[in-house]
């Protein structure tokens, strides 16, 4: 089975049709606007596999896209404006996010110009396996796959508790060779967009503590625009 840039990966460069740029976004603000985003409100929803749109649900933010049981269905506009908010470069965005939606259009889980949050691993063409929070074939998130991911990823900070791009690739590439997949470029996007969203690319590195709070659905402490480039 597969997901959407799963963490983030082709998952925070949701759905941008039109052009522009989102300047980087203010961690302050944003929890001021958005408390939920400290992950203390409610818990996450594992059907969401991606941790940035599973981040966004928990902090409230799609809580009007439904009017009630069914599928957790996200207009195109409404993830470009949330995403926009959150420092994501519309330019860069919009190609994939479209594709994700046609890609659910075309399996029959999603409909016209909307994406199914809860089913990402459905976007013909866009989904991707090995992801670092759920395992293969699940279509929700796997607290023990998380829980390896995370310990893989702490094995390989440094005494400052950070992690280089090459770490993370690391760590991804070893999850697709145990689970006998070929890393795709949308799982190749997703390490570039979690890197850059953690402020990997400012500073010249990440805190391990981030990763760990963005793959529970928190905002990271340090977050930058994401760069799927």
């Amino acid at each position: 089975m597969k997901t959407i840039f799963k963490s983030f990966a082709l998952a925070s460069l949701v759905l941008f049709p039109i052009t522009g740029f989102s300047a980087a976004p203010n961690r302050e603000i944003l929890v001021l606007k958005y408390p939920g985003l400290e992950g203390t409100l409610r818990a996450e929803n594992p059907k969401i596999l991606c941790p940035f749109h599973r981040m966004l649900e928990r902090a409230g933010i799609y809580d009007m896209s439904t009017d009630g049981p069914g599928p957790l269905l996200v207009s195109v506009l409404k993830i470009t404006s949330a995403a926009k908010e959150f420092g994501c470069q519309i330019a860069q965005c919009g190609t994939v996010a479209t594709a994700v939606s046609g890609g659910q259009l075309t399996t029959g889980t999603s409909s016209f110009a909307k994406v199914n949050i809860e089913s990402l691993h459905t976007a013909l063409g866009v989904s991707h396996d090995c992801g670092l929070s759920f395992a293969k074939g699940s279509p929700e998130v796997t607290e023990s796959h998380r829980a390896n991911t995370l310990a893989a990823l702490a094995s390989l900070q440094d005494a400052n508790g950070h992690l280089s791009y090459e770490d993370l690739v690391t760590v991804k590439e070893s999850v697709c060779s145990a689970q006998g997949v070929r890393n795709t470029l949308p799982g190749k996007i997703e390490m570039k967009l979690i890197y850059s969203f953690l402020g990997g690319n400012i500073r010249g590195f990440i805190d391990y503590t981030d990763v760990e709070r963005f793959l529970h659905a928190e905002l990271p402490l340090t977050i930058g625009e994401p760069d799927g480039r």
